[in-house]
């Protein structure tokens, strides 16, 4: 019953956010609704550290973090594009040849191009890195209680409510075309896919594997949702499992870029619910404008599963 009422919250601040925008105009505070969620992100991450930081032992237990979240990721990825590849031999559109094409691979310095895609990751995790060492070593933060993570959360929704809206992403149209709508089913169940396989080459169970990769690359969520529930050690594995996730599709989605047009599937599953924003243009870039659209859709549907199968696992 908690677990139904903690995500009956949820809901209702992401239709109160979607709410308001349509209220005031969806061009109205499109830059303050941006802001509120990168600096809310920044804070709910850097408390996520100090929640960690507290768990006893917990300088031991990073080697295995790490580890962990690398091993999830590759279970979690592998099972996205088997069963997106799938899904592409029975639902791709035969007209698909003509209206995507692959770009040309931009030369360039390959230091630059790997720091462009390193940069931004690598901040986030010094966030959770800082966090980590006031949890351990300083006591300034010990008047947060894990409980407030809750009311950030609920702030957070309210912003991608609104991002939704502003942003006019409209499941109308990908309701007709079975190629588009059945996207974010090949993403869950190949995740969910990958969690089994997990299962049975970790400690983990099922249930707490699926959990932590159900965010589908939103780590900012997944961590900080699981932590919230009274698992601060599987919050961190989940948030950078969830993390090493969108930056292994920075590689992957050029790469298959390069094996042809058909790979569009599996290219848009690995990047999970980051293909609406952080991966849009790589995406549009290596598969063409016209599948701007799935993208967006793909995207906005897997955000709006996280935060409902993240605690049912739990």
């Amino acid at each position: 019953m908690d677990t139904l009422i903690y995500l009956a919250k949820l809901t209702v601040a992401l239709i109160l956010g979607s709410l308001f925008s349509k209220a005031i105009g969806k061009e109205r505070l499109v830059r303050f609704s941006a802001i509120g969620q990168t600096v809310l992100v920044w804070v709910l991450l850097f408390f996520m550290g100090v929640n960690t930081g507290r768990i006893e032992n917990i300088a031991g237990e990073l080697g295995r973090i790490g580890l962990s979240a690398l091993v999830l990721t590759l279970f979690g990825l592998a099972g996205s594009i088997i069963v997106s590849l799938a899904g592409s031999r029975l639902f791709l559109p035969k007209d698909l040849d003509t209206t995507i094409a692959v770009a040309r691979r931009k030369e360039g310095s390959l230091l630059r191009y790997v720091w462009d895609l390193l940069k931004e990751p690598l901040f986030l995790i010094s966030i959770v890195i800082l966090g980590v060492l006031f949890g351990m070593k300083s006591t300034f933060f010990d008047w947060f209680k894990s409980s407030y993570v809750s009311y950030l959360l609920y702030v957070m929704l309210f912003f991608v409510g609104m991002n939704l809206i502003q942003r006019s992403v409209s499941f109308k149209t990908v309701l007709r075309d079975p190629s588009v709508f059945l996207l974010p089913v090949y993403t869950i169940a190949g995740t969910l896919l990958g969690a089994f396989g997990a299962s049975l080459a970790t400690s983990f169970s099922f249930r707490e594997a699926a959990g932590m990769l159900s965010g589908f690359g939103w780590y900012s969520l997944s961590g900080i949702l699981i932590s919230d529930l009274g698992f601060p050690l599987l919050g961190s594995i989940s948030f950078l499992s969830n993390l090493m996730r969108e930056s292994f599709s920075f590689f992957l989605i050029p790469l298959f870029g390069r094996l042809g047009k058909r790979y569009y599937y599996p290219a848009v599953s690995c990047g999970g619910a980051t293909t609406m924003d952080v991966l849009l243009v790589l995406l549009s870039k290596h598969f063409g404008s016209a599948t701007t659209i799935g993208s967006i859709y793909h995207g906005a549907a897997t955000s709006l599963c996280a935060p409902v199968l993240i605690p049912l696992f739990f």
